[in-house]
């Protein structure tokens, strides 16, 4: 694997994955469930100082590049915010799936987007419940840091199985602080995050997104240093 001005490149390709009886990790924070309808508000909050809900979504819809007519895939799609812009860009003739295991964050997402071309699906990132290089982009936000090493490794694997070869994988979530804004705000942020974001950290998302076998990966640093949006293609 070799380095150069944000891209990754390596000849690994992923081994058997999505196999009928295919274990997950397992590991699950309950809390979302609990939380959903406070969800949106608090992350307006959050996200008051880094520049906005709404351009870090943007941003994430930008590097996704969804065309008229793309299916779309959000996994561990939370409450839809990203859904809705993503529906946007696809148009009346795409589709966008949003799947999340919490019932209560779907029935926030169901009240919120109506848009025809959008569904929302129970389901679990580890064993995504769809086809083999169904969707042209598949997309995750904030939600990959909350799982175990085997968890982000399993999900990996899953969201390259249903993209199409060729299609864009984009993976935002929050970076390991570097400067003392972010060293600050992240001692918060570690007061309500389990282990695992720290074992990100300490793995490399970049790493592991390689490790699943995407192709040129680049990195994108956004709201003031606090996040970075991971575009990789799968190899055609």
């Amino acid at each position: 694997m070799t380095f150069d001005n944000g891209h990754v490149n390596s000849g690994k390709t992923p081994g058997n994955v999505g196999e009928e009886g295919k274990t997950t990790s397992g590991y699950y924070r309950e809390e979302f469930g609990r939380v959903a309808r406070f969800y949106d508000a608090g992350l307006r909050v959050a996200f008051h100082l880094v520049g906005g809900e709404v351009a870090f979504r943007c941003r994430i819809v930008e590097m996704a590049n969804v065309r008229a007519g793309n299916k779309v895939l959000d996994v561990s799609c939370g409450t839809g915010t990203l859904v809705s812009l993503l529906a946007s860009c696809a148009g009346p003739d795409g589709h966008v799936v949003g799947i999340d295991l919490s019932e209560q964050m779907l029935d926030v997402a169901r009240n919120k987007v109506w848009v025809n071309q959008v569904e929302f699906v129970r389901g679990n990132a580890e064993d995504i419940p769809f086809g083999d290089s169904t969707f042209d982009r598949v997309t995750m936000s904030l939600a990959i840091h909350e799982m175990n090493r085997k968890g982000r490794s399993n999900a990996l694997a899953q969201m390259w199985r249903v993209l199409k070869p060729g299609g864009l994988v984009v993976v935002a979530d929050m970076r390991k602080p570097d400067t003392g804004l972010t060293r600050l705000g992240m001692r918060f942020v570690r007061l309500v995050e389990a282990d695992t974001l720290a074992d990100m950290w300490k793995n490399k998302l970049v790493r592991e997104i390689d490790d699943a076998g995407f192709g040129d990966i680049r990195r994108h640093i956004t709201g003031r240093g606090f996040f970075e949006i991971i575009v990789a293609h799968k190899r055609a």
